[in-house]
């Protein structure tokens, strides 16, 4: 768990470092609002099943029910809600 704590707290150490002066991989977007990442995991099926069901009954993406998920998160966490409000519609 320590070298689990230590390779986060450099990755934090890194991140918080001024940005590179590299240019940029061509695979990345450069320009304009929608400049995204992808954040993945591997759940089990019922997850998945549960957050269809849920889209059903709201009527909302599964991005914006992810998007709610994780400012929810974040404020349980003390930390600013990532997501706007607009992207979750």
């Amino acid at each position: 768990m320590k070298s689990k704590q230590t390779s986060l707290a450099k990755s934090l150490a890194s991140a918080a470092q001024k940005p590179s002066t590299e240019k940029p991989s061509s695979r990345t977007p450069t320009q304009g609002k929608d400049r995204t990442v992808l954040i993945a995991a591997h759940y089990n099926r019922e997850v998945r099943r549960t957050l269809k069901l849920i889209e059903a009954e709201t009527d909302k993406t599964l991005r914006e029910l992810l998007g709610e998920a994780i400012n929810d998160l974040c404020e349980k966490y003390g930390k600013p809600r990532p997501v706007p409000e607009e992207g979750l519609r």
